[in-house]
């Protein structure tokens, strides 16, 4: 275990940010003098992996864990564990190289394999919940090593159980099936169709690369404009309440869910209100996707969380629809 005193906390927004103490997690076997520690040391806890879908304060008065947990191996054929510190576009590279399919259409998604269960990302018509097995973490407040199976994640959009509790995801148990690739998404659709790119013959790796060219083409590089990626969840709401005195249900995105509720795309939302929305000297919203808030350079939390702030209010004053924020926005 290495702990580390005043330590700065790289994150994807690149807010400069300072650690009371930062804890590096080598091993499993670090657990228990980790416990000890904390136990001495009367402070707040947050884990991190890759801090890519964190808004974090200026000085975190507390202490932040990072594990250093880089292994994966196969339990069988068409399962893998793998160590939560472990990049989750690298642990998709593996994947496809070793013939594992089913988590091409979330490839280029930033953050750890650690981080995947936590928020069950999601994206191109697929969520990771379909290809978890189990999860393995270390319970702080009991001290204790715990593994749960699908069903006890209680998997969500864009949630699971792992939000609620004050753990340390330590490895992920991942299945893969037997499945022909998902291209039923909107976006993969528009791109095979345009580029004249036979469907039939589209193998995982092709998908994969179709993918990561869609985000290149919208979503920032956060290495070069730190951002973390959509700011906001598309909301589930009653199609009823939506307010149509500015915009009609044409001017919308909508998916039906059932006879009465819709998700609207949150993006549109910014879009059509994008005259409403006054210039920052620190923050703003990329010019090629609406949902992705960056840093334009010395923005704090309190710039990042006043503008998103801003933004859900003349959502909800113009469509009566309350955005959420996706990442999680950390405390001092």
């Amino acid at each position: 275990m290495i702990v580390n005193k005043e330590a700065n906390i790289h994150n994807s927004l690149a807010i400069r940010s300072i650690a009371k103490y930062l804890i590096l997690i080598e091993s499993e076997s670090c657990l228990e003098e980790l416990a000890i520690f904390l136990e001495n040391h009367n402070e707040k806890v947050l884990v991190l992996g890759e801090a890519t879908n964190v808004v974090l304060p200026n000085y975190f008065d507390g202490i932040i864990v990072k594990t250093m947990l880089n292994d994966t191996n196969y339990i069988s054929r068409n399962e893998v564990i793998t160590g939560s510190s472990v990049n989750w576009d690298a642990f998709i590279s593996w994947t496809l190289d070793n013939n594992l399919y089913g988590l091409e259409n979330l490839t280029l998604i930033p953050g750890s394999v650690g981080a995947a269960p936590i928020q069950n990302i999601g994206a191109y018509g697929i969520e990771v919940c379909d290809f978890i097995k189990s999860v393995r973490f270390f319970d702080l407040t009991t001290n204790s090593i715990k593994e749960f199976d699908n069903s006890e994640c209680k998997f969500g959009y864009r949630t699971s159980i792992f939000q609620s509790m004050h753990i340390i995801i330590l490895s992920v148990t991942f299945k893969f099936l037997s499945k022909p690739v998902n291209i039923n998404y909107a976006s993969i659709q528009d791109y095979l169709d345009t580029n004249n790119i036979d469907k039939s013959s589209l193998t995982p790796k092709g998908l994969s690369s179709i993918v990561k060219k869609i985000r290149t083409s919208k979503l920032p590089n956060p290495s070069v404009i730190p951002n973390v990626g959509s700011f906001f969840k598309n909301p589930v709401v009653q199609k009823s309440s939506i307010n149509t005195d500015c915009f009609s249900y044409d001017d919308l995105i909508i998916w039906s869910i059932d006879q009465n509720q819709v998700k609207v795309g949150a993006a549109r939302l910014l879009e059509l209100i994008d005259d409403l929305i006054p210039k920052h000297s620190q923050v703003e919203l990329y010019k090629d996707h609406s949902l992705v808030l960056i840093n334009k350079g010395n923005a704090s939390q309190e710039d990042i969380i006043n503008f998103s702030q801003y933004l859900q209010n003349k959502v909800f004053e113009t469509f009566n629809i309350q955005l959420n924020v996706e990442p999680l926005i950390i405390k001092s």
